[in-house]
């Protein structure tokens, strides 16, 4: 609002000649709030858009007496390099350039950690979710938010309400943008996203058909990632300034009794919405608990069914029929189908699902350096395996989108690994 009365107008009215006005490029606001140790100076500046059709994004560069040495030592540098007076007073536009660059944070950021993000994601898709449902009570039936509600309802969910169809686009978008921002945390959000999501095509589909709605095609004639009146810019602005690095460091499991992503999810559905997660049920298996079903359902095959491999190996049905007398090869199965089927009927996270090729990784990595395979040789036997006889047999099922990305991402990044 203080931006609308002191920058620039496209189109000039009857007043604007009655005000002072700048253009949004040249204008800095220094802050100074705060009492005793809580005092903080912040400079801001609004950053117009290259396009110029989006609206400006406050950028804020501030510092107080609680921030870290190097916080301090970072701003030291930027107001000494960039908010100084131009040697050259004649290039305004290159002091522009220059004191422009300073400003690379948008408000209340860097994010660093993988709770900070959720609780920040959370803000966001609770926004859109909100702006969803209000423009479906206000769109006619040929409103595209309707229409594609209305696909959903008729090809997917068959019971879907306005509710939670607005859950549904805010949690994929929430979670399918951050599994791309993941997937390759050096390039922007919007950058090749259909190259990001390429593991996993049915979220890509979707994703793009929900960016689609309401939003302006890319500069290529793609999906375009604009949405200001949804609010999904504001996703892509956090994803893009925050430290991706650090938070795919905090992703991984440096203690094995914990799961960081897990705790992404229920930090997110407890700010998000805590009685969606009383209503679906959504509570974790411990990890150690995890690790135990898992190893004794193994066990179980060597035992009961003198699987060498256990979950790992690939006896077929109709090896193990002529290996056990008492088993008769089941209606519409073939006999060259792999014996050991794992199916999570409830995945959430894909907290099992890891487990369970972590654990199928470890046994024929053991196995294979027995029969002496040096390094590049097991790598070559664990790439050939994963296509043929791990993903094959790997099935979850989930309702919510939220877990349902994230279960995605941590295969990913556990096949990655």
């Amino acid at each position: 609002r203080i931006l609308g009365q002191v920058a620039l107008k496209k189109r000039a009215s009857a007043n604007s000649a009655e005000r002072l006005a700048w253009s949004a490029d040249d204008l800095l606001f220094v802050s100074n709030y705060g009492e005793g140790e809580d005092r903080q100076i912040s400079f801001a500046h609004f950053s117009s858009p290259g396009d110029g059709d989006d609206l400006p994004t406050l950028k804020v560069l501030g510092w107080s007496d609680l921030d870290t040495g190097l916080h301090l030592d970072s701003v030291i540098h930027e107001l000494s390099e960039h908010l100084v007076w131009p040697k050259d007073q004649r290039d305004a536009e290159a002091w522009r350039r220059q004191w422009r660059s300073a400003f690379t944070l948008g408000h209340r950021e860097v994010i660093a950690t993988s709770g900070d993000l959720s609780i920040r994601l959370a803000d966001l898709a609770k926004a859109i979710r909100g702006r969803i449902k209000a423009a479906l009570a206000i769109e006619t039936a040929d409103g595209p938010l309707t229409k594609l509600m209305k696909a959903f309802q008729t090809s997917l969910v068959h019971d879907l309400d306005a509710d939670d169809f607005a859950d549904m686009y805010a949690q994929t978008i929430a979670y399918g943008l951050l599994s791309a921002r993941i997937a390759d945390p050096h390039k922007k959000t919007a950058d090749d996203f259909a190259g990001h999501m390429r593991t996993n095509p049915f979220l890509r589909d979707l994703m793009e058909i929900f960016l689609k709605v309401g939003g302006r095609k890319g500069k290529a004639g793609g999906p375009g990632i604009d949405f200001d009146e949804l609010g999904v810019g504001e996703v892509v602005d956090l994803l893009d300034v925050a430290n991706m690095e650090a938070v795919i460091r905090d992703f991984g499991d440096r203690n094995p009794e914990e799961d960081p992503v897990i705790h992404f999810y229920e930090w997110f559905l407890k700010e998000y919405d805590p009685k969606k997660r009383m209503q679906r049920g959504v509570f974790y298996t411990p990890r150690p608990v995890v690790s135990y079903i898992v190893r004794s359902i193994d066990e179980l095959l060597h035992a009961e069914f003198g699987l060498e491999d256990g979950l790992a190996d690939t006896a077929t049905w109709g090896e193990m029929v002529k290996r056990h007398k008492e088993l008769r090869l089941p209606d519409g199965v073939s006999p060259d189908q792999d014996f050991v089927q794992i199916l999570d009927p409830a995945t959430g996270t894909g907290t099992f699902l890891v487990e369970v090729i972590d654990l199928i990784h470890k046994t024929l990595v053991a196995k294979w350096k027995r029969q002496a395979k040096n390094e590049k040789e097991v790598e070559a036997l664990w790439n050939e395996y994963v296509p043929s006889h791990l993903l094959t047999r790997l099935h979850g099922y989930e309702l919510l989108m939220a877990p349902y990305a994230i279960a995605h991402l941590k295969i990913g990044l556990k096949l990655h690994e």
